[in-house]
């Protein structure tokens, strides 16, 4: 969700709500409000006017009636977490715990298969984004797949892992 003032002496305040499914363009502008509110009123006004659209307060993101059930319709129920760009045949985002059980899959079915070997930077590369995967997705099954898969990598080359900047 943000926040734009509608002019430049900003007479009135008008909140666009966006939806926050991955690659969803589906936005809603509510009737504008008076210009004195906090962004927190504004934000509450408008969530409050957007009519078949869901709220997940704890992560701050907002559902347009298509993808309402990613928001945490249950009082601590786990929402689905879509992926960013992995998709089903249809087209839909899968669920990123369930995507990483595939991925598991994946990499024991492979176990006994060799690759041509990696130039030592592009070792250094797939472990920082490896990494930087598992600080985006702390504490879920995907952020831990790609911790083990780093730390896998930087024992397979010998190696130290060093943030690069």
């Amino acid at each position: 969700m943000s926040i734009h003032l509608s002019s430049e002496r900003g007479s009135v305040r008008r909140v666009v709500v966006s939806c926050d499914a991955p690659g969803c363009p589906v936005q809603l502008e509510p009737s504008a409000i008076e210009r004195w509110r906090s962004d927190t009123d504004a934000l509450s006004f408008a969530r409050t006017h957007a009519i078949g659209w869901t709220c997940d307060p704890a992560g701050q993101t907002d559902y347009c009636p298509e993808h309402a059930d990613f928001s945490t319709a249950l009082s601590g129920a786990t929402p689905p977490r879509p992926t960013a760009a992995a998709r089903d045949k249809a087209g839909n985002p899968l669920n990123r715990d369930a995507y990483a059980v595939l991925l598991r899959a994946r990499l024991t079915e492979d176990a006994g298969s060799t690759t041509p070997a990696l130039s030592a930077a592009q070792v250094a590369v797939t472990i920082s984004l490896l990494e930087e995967l598992a600080g985006v997705y702390r504490g879920e099954e995907m952020g831990r797949l790609a911790t083990e898969l780093s730390a896998q990598l930087a024992r397979h080359v010998g190696k130290q892992t060093e943030p690069r900047a």
